[in-house]
């Protein structure tokens, strides 16, 4: 299935989730979508609230559209609830673990039938599919999410943000408040209109509007209610509930000692670009007036961590700092491994999203460090494990003003230590003796009354006693404590996901939350919920067994290996090999004037030039032992000498012309950033301005502008082959074995990822591990849809694998079965991959005797070989050449079937040119280019690319 266009939502929020998604389209002129109708529904109940957003979008033009719709949450906050439209229906959407929910996803749409998904991607953002919105037709998303709101005095304070709204023809919301005496205020409202009447226990405000666009903002403050309970129960198993306890903690918070010195690392990544600096700079404002005298350590970390300024405040002047801040340049992604301690140092202050896109966080700080958020895009837990481990805060300027996250910055932190009387209270969240903040909920599992108890909390040395009373607990039939629960629980695994992996996933599923590990899925046929053995929903459930029963004992889900088809292509490789190809020259024949005898001659050429051996064709016996005298004469000689010469594909860009008479690399780079506004989702802009930044011979300029490819979107594999095959080329090994890993996480369905990630592995002198991961890979199984999408890799992994046996004699290839080791050295070898699914890339070997192999003529006269033709994946195709024969060989690409994507740029491609492969003079070169129309330096539709000759 070819992809048509690329939706993105742009969302924009106060405290809470932003109700109201932007689309931005490709020519959004010639193809608008609009937002037909939205509907939002949230209940509140003490300062827990659940809110159910349905968004129903309509497509007026006469193609089909596809998309995606990326969307942050606050802090701690998940989706709990996915349901999209089936014949005019929502149907619930089902957990699964992430990587297979992708897998199924990919493989049903192949069939232009796609399910629905959602899924947690890079930070808090979550990730769904809009897709198809028919031509003149609707399609609805339904998404379910709690939070917790924040406490402010005497009340709870709740923020629905409609930034950035156009007018919508159909709007709904409602909020439902219960369990308050006294009549909420509404202090910012959408319409005016907006009002709480009283229904029974609940307070309901609601607008239901036409043609309307919503103020930017609606803002309520809910009493508390000091004669309610602050506990509420959920039924669980047996004789246990779910609970969620609204501690206040009324004890003074001691203020940390004041530091001498400090460190201020500022994220100037490209997406530094996008945090609140007015917000941070007023932070930095109270910071300094409260902290008058201190000394700064200023450094910059993005794809590096570059040097520490120093500078020195005097009576809370820091303007000399404030203006290095505001002449800060954002560019590069963000490396979290780059960081380092400063010595000296008795405090940080991290000002970052915390999403770490070119390397991991490997150190944790001895000294406390501060973490501070002010983007809604922030990955949470990441800059709160950074704060938690080092003994300093994390401050969500999102959700803090300013003098409350001075206040938070300067306490101690605060420790929950569990309950005095420690009942049967099981799985309490927050951990023991984790950092938390106020006030807090406590959420855990216990059996019925345990009465009054006593939550203890430390501040530095003191401990601190609050009394909770479950005997008032309000058992509750129509609130998800259990998720409230399940989400908490998940917020405080994902510090450290890497370890908790299992865990999280098994949480889950089991509650329907998404997770960095679990997404939520919707398939249009029940017959595929048989196939792929995924629970349905509940309205689905009597159907499926009743399938599932009738399929009993049968195989539901065809999955496949690479295994069998892998001992057939090594079978093939060695009769190949060991074929002799001996053509001749053509020789010249006297003209005959009549036609039987221009026949006959025609006949002996064509013979000529057939191969001789185990698939030859048996020659007339005059002209065998003319090639039998040529090829002894041929193997007299010495064995010529072999040149790869790579084309340099140019980009055409029009704005390539702004860079033509520039010759410094930091001009270069300077007018790059001058001019990336006007480029800024264009991502041959960073690849081409990138390409020429290393051809000046600037390596750190250059990796900081390809870095910045993985800011412009999360968690691309597009992107990331592209990012991967530039750091290959250049010899950046150590960031494509990281970048080649990320891919392998998202996709390890795809056998190109696992390819991927061996060949950066044996680029890292890492064999044995590489092997391991070929060995993995022909044994994993796949989809019927996947497993045929990349029929043929097969035979480039054989060639790969028997590659390192023959280089690096002390790897232990004892695992691997012997019916796939054959000894296959090539005078030529040339790989392509691409960095785009369902886009086909063919290539193209002219020989010095002006023959082509590619997908429409597999084999030539002198032994070329060329692989399957990958028409819908990523790739690869390789050709092979045994024996070259003298003369000058084309190696060039044709885009045949490409998918464009708004977000991901035309196609990439890298070929892999190798003389003497796997015969011990291997050489390689490497060509990275994109795909352009324009761009054509052969006279056919083909891009030449490079060159062998002997």
């Amino acid at each position: 299935m070819k992809r048509i266009i690329s939706l993105m939502a742009t969302l924009a929020f106060s405290i809470a989730f932003a109700q109201i998604p932007t689309l931005e389209v490709e020519n959004q002129k010639k193809h608008p979508v609009i937002l037909q109708e939205a509907k939002i529904d949230t209940k509140i109940l003490g300062n827990l609230a659940t809110t159910t957003a349905t968004y129903t979008f309509y497509n007026p033009s006469s193609r089909i559209l596809e998309g995606n719709l990326t969307f942050p949450l606050p802090e701690g906050v998940s989706v709990s609830g996915y349901a999209l439209d089936i014949n005019g229906k929502l149907r619930n959407a089902v957990p699964v673990p992430k990587e297979r929910a992708k897998e199924v996803f990919e493989s049903i749409e192949r069939r232009n039938v796609d399910p629905g998904i959602i899924e947690k991607v890079e930070g808090n953002n979550f990730r769904t599919r809009i897709y198809p919105l028919p031509e003149k037709g609707t399609r609805t998303i339904q998404i379910i999410y709690h939070q917790e709101l924040k406490n402010f005095a005497s009340d709870y304070q709740y923020f629905l943000s409609f930034a950035n709204a156009t007018t919508i023809p159909k709007f709904n919301l409602k909020v439902w408040i219960s369990e308050t005496a006294t009549v909420p205020k509404i202090l910012e409202n959408p319409d005016g209109n907006f009002a709480f009447q009283k229904q029974g226990n609940q307070w309901i405000a609601e607008i239901n509007k036409t043609d309307f666009r919503p103020n930017e903002i609606l803002k309520v403050t809910i009493p508390k209610n000091q004669n309610s309970s602050n506990v509420v129960l959920q039924k669980a198993s047996g004789d246990k509930f779910y609970f969620a306890a609204n501690v206040g903690l009324d004890f003074p918070v001691k203020e940390k000692a004041k530091s001498q010195k400090i460190a201020i690392i500022w994220d100037n990544s490209y997406s530094g670009s996008k945090r609140n600096r007015d917000k941070e700079l007023q932070f930095l404002d109270a910071y300094f007036a409260d902290n008058k005298n201190v000394s700064v350590s200023f450094s910059l970390l993005n794809n590096t961590f570059e040097k520490t300024e120093e500078f020195s405040i005097s009576q809370g002047n820091w303007s000399e700092l404030k203006n290095r801040i505001l002449n800060v340049k954002y560019d590069g992604g963000t490396d979290f491994g780059a960081l380092k301690e400063i010595s000296g140092v008795e405090e940080y202050l991290l000002f970052s999203d915390g999403i770490s896109n070119f390397g991991d966080l490997t150190m944790k700080f001895k000294k406390p460090l501060n973490s501070i958020s002010s983007t809604p895009t922030s990955d949470f837990n990441l800059l709160k494990l950074l704060a938690n481990q080092s003994g300093g805060n994390f401050i969500n300027l999102n959700e803090l003003d300013t003098q409350s996250a001075l206040k938070t910055c300067k306490r101690l932190p605060v420790l929950f230590l569990g309950f005095k009387e420690n009942p049967n209270m099981q799985e309490l969240f927050p951990n023991i003796g984790s950092v938390i903040s106020e006030p807090i909920n406590i959420f855990g599992i216990t059996t019925g009354n345990v009465g009054n108890l006593t939550a203890i909390f430390s501040v530095g040395n003191e401990k601190f006693e609050v009394p909770v009373d479950f005997s008032k607990a309000q058992q509750l039939e129509n609130w998800q404590i259990s998720q409230f629960w399940a989400q908490r629980k998940i917020n405080e695994l994902e510090l450290n996901s890497t370890q908790n992996r299992q865990e999280i996933k098994n949480i889950s599923e089991q509650f329907g939350v998404v997770s960095k590990n679990t997404s939520l899925i919707v398939l249009d046929d029940i017959n595929d919920y048989v196939r792929y053995k995924i629970t349905p929903p509940q309205e689905l459930l009597a159907d499926y067994q009743k399938i599932v029963s009738q399929n009993k004992g049968r195989v539901l889900e065809q999955r496949k290996n690479l295994l069998s088809k892998a001992f057939d292509k090594t079978r093939e490789l060695k009769t190949w090999w060991n074929t002799e190809f001996k053509p001749v020259e053509k020789k010249e024949y006297p003209r005959v004037s009549n036609q039987s005898a221009r026949d006959t001659v025609n006949n002996q050429r064509l013979e000529e030039v057939v191969v001789t051996g185990a698939l030859g064709i048996k020659r007339n016996s005059a002209v065998a032992r003319e090639v039998s005298s040529s090829a002894k004469l041929a193997e007299s000689e010495a064995k010529p000498k072999g040149k790869i010469t790579l084309v340099d594909v140019e980009s055409t860009a029009e704005y390539m012309k702004d860079f033509q008479n520039l010759q410094s690399a930091d001009v270069i780079y300077h007018k790059y950033l001058e001019n990336r506004s006007k480029h800024e989702k264009q991502v041959s802009y960073y690849f081409d301005v990138s390409k020429l930044l290393f051809k000046k011979g600037n390596k750190e300029l250059s990796l900081k502008v390809l870095s910045t490819l993985a800011e412009l979107d999360l968690e691309n594999e597009e992107l990331y082959k592209t990012i991967y095959y530039l750091l290959k080329q250049r010899g950046h090994y150590d960031k494509e074995l990281w970048i080649t890993q990320k891919i392998l996480e998202w996709r390890p369905f795809d056998a190109q990822s696992h390819r991927d990630y061996a060949l950066a592995l044996v680029d890292n002198k890492r064999p044995q591990e590489a092997l391991n991961i070929y060995k993995s890979l022909l044994y994993q199984e796949f989809t019927d849809e996947i497993s045929m999408r990349d029929n043929g890799i097969e035979e480039i992994l054989i060639m790969e694998i028997n590659n390192i046996l023959k280089q690096n004699k002390n790897v232990d290839g004892s695992k691997i079965d012997d019916r796939l080791k054959a000894d296959l050295p090539v005078d030529i070898r040339v790989v392509i991959n691409w960095n785009k699914d369902n886009t086909d890339i063919d290539l193209w070997v002219t020989d010095p005797k002006g023959e082509d192999c590619s997908y429409q003529h597999k084999s030539t006269a002198i032994g070329g070989r060329i692989s399957n033709d990958f028409t819908q994946g990523f790739g690869p195709e390789q050709f092979l050449l045994k024996k070259a024969v003298k003369g000058k060989y084309k190696i060039k690409t044709n885009f045949f079937g490409e998918r464009q994507n708004i977000l991901s740029g035309p196609t990439t491609i890298m070929a892999e040119v190798y003389l003497y492969y796997s015969d011990g003079r291997q050489e390689r070169k490497i060509a990275v280019f994109q795909s352009q129309k324009e761009n054509k330096q052969e006279d056919d539709s083909k891009i030449l690319i490079g060159e062998f000759e002997f």
